[in-house]
């Protein structure tokens, strides 16, 4: 080999060696640019809801009303979301629950919107009026979310007395049972 072939396939490998590293610390760096962004996102959700909190406890009126219904559909919605998470992670049946609460999540979805529009509203007898009746679609849905979690909790119980006594009725006629079949099976091979 000359002189030439050796120096180019040098510089192709410190060229491949410097793309390779650089490849790499680009991968490295936007996952955890990545990362930052993910942990933190909750930490903003979590201040928004505070925010949001402390400007229903403060504001009077109609705009305290509507605020204070923005506060109930998140916690009650946000609640829901966590148990039925806990259930699927523990592997808890939950029926057809999940699709009811994605339903009641898109109506949750179209009220806080319409909530965010009365809050903006300019009009205190208007906003009045949006507090009255989006107060009753608030109602409803979280007492039906709270009927989800009440749903959860009861398939989630443990086995009532009932349960255990038939258990231990079934599990006393089985032992009789085998008690049995040894002394018939004990006085068979004895003869």
């Amino acid at each position: 080999m000359d002189i030439g072939t050796v120096f180019l396939i040098i510089v192709l490998v410190i060229i491949a060696i410097v793309v390779g590293v650089g490849i790499t610390l680009a991968v490295l760096v936007s996952r955890g640019v990545l990362g930052l962004a993910k942990m933190s996102k909750p930490k903003i959700e979590s201040a928004k809801r505070s925010a949001l909190k402390v400007r229903a406890e403060t504001s009077v009126g109609p705009v305290g009303a509507i605020l204070k219904q923005r506060v109930a559909l998140a916690e009650s919605l946000d609640a829901t979301r966590r148990s039925l998470g806990v259930a699927r992670s523990t592997g808890q049946y939950t029926g057809n629950l999940e699709s009811i609460f994605a339903s009641l999540e898109q109506a949750g979805t179209v009220v806080e919107h319409q909530l965010l529009v009365a809050q903006q509203e300019p009009d205190a007898s208007i906003q009045a009026v949006y507090a009255k009746t989006l107060g009753v679609q608030v109602e409803q849905i979280t007492k039906t979310a709270t009927g989800v979690r009440n749903a959860l909790a009861s398939t989630g119980a443990p086995a009532g007395s009932a349960d255990l006594k038939d258990l231990t009725r079934t599990l006393e006629i089985e032992a009789t049972m085998l008690k049995n079949w040894s002394k018939t099976y004990t006085e068979l091979g004895g003869e």
